[in-house]
């Protein structure tokens, strides 16, 4: 009875340990292969978003995502070692995922563009935009949607596939924004139109708001558009923080100095 018992050990049972022993050996020397080389991915990933100043939501996400891909590597390496046959489950999760995929579109690809948002950082929340008929300051970027505030109180929801495929206008990309206004202001005689130029030049940059000691910021500036015998039509130009609120501060000091002028505030 012994004897038999110890042949079974020696010609069934102990290879087989010694198989299992070596084969966990392998898959715990893959698992921390893997764990090392997914540090190391982290930690470049990090430093490249780093450089590009990436939303702290988006570096969130891509540890995420890599930290899952090198988990579902481990897994197949892991399996393979143990002699499991992975083509049905690939062949399975791949016809999944493309349903999945096909399902979801629409919201994949505003996964994808949030994301990108997100990364390259095109605009940034407090910027003012301007996207088709609608602009406001931005108040959030989420993955999916960028919520806009506008200048009448309202909420504009915008899924990140339009934001990422047409043109915006990011009116705070450099700090300041062009106000413009119109002048036309009456003339009584053939020679008082450049003294009108001059004098509204002068009444520009006594309107205009200090600039802080800006560099780069070109002065006010006054151009003459039409000029007839009994008006001269005048375009001033200024560099502002913020155009809207701006413009008609300068229109009421305009006001103030050229009482005959009639002003128009332009987008």
């Amino acid at each position: 009875m012994s004897e038999g018992l110890l042949t079974l050990w020696n010609e069934r049972l102990l290879p087989s340990v010694g198989d299992v022993a070596v084969r966990v050996g392998l898959a715990l020397l893959a698992v921390l292969a893997v764990i090392l080389v997914t540090r190391l991915s982290l930690g470049a990933a990090d430093r490249a978003l780093a450089r590009t100043r990436a939303h702290a939501n988006a570096r969130l996400l891509i540890d995420r995502v890599i930290t899952f891909l090198f988990l579902l590597l481990a897994a197949i390496w892991v399996l393979s070692i143990f002699g499991v046959q992975l083509t049905a489950v690939v062949t399975v999760l791949g016809v999944v995922g493309l349903a999945v995929s096909l399902a979801l579109q629409d919201v994949l690809k505003n996964l994808v563009a949030g994301l990108y948002i997100l990364v390259e950082r095109p605009f940034t929340i407090g910027e003012q935009i301007e996207f088709k008929t609608f602009s406001g300051v931005v108040e959030t970027i989420e993955l999916r949607i960028t919520a806009l505030r506008t200048a009448g109180g309202q909420r504009v929801i915008i899924p990140n596939a339009m934001l990422f495929a047409e043109t915006l206008v990011n009116r705070s990309a450099y700090g300041r924004q062009l106000a413009r206004l119109r002048i036309v202001v009456p003339l009584e005689g053939d020679a008082e139109g450049r003294a009108l130029a001059d004098h509204a030049a002068a009444a520009l940059r006594g309107a205009a708001p200090a600039q802080g000691g800006a560099t780069g910021v070109p002065d006010p500036a006054v151009y003459v558009e039409a000029l007839s015998a009994d008006k001269v039509t005048l375009r001033a130009e200024v560099w502002a923080t913020d155009a809207r609120a701006t413009a008609p501060q300068i229109a009421w000091a305009l006001r103030a100095r050229l009482p005959r002028a009639e002003i128009t505030v332009l987008e």
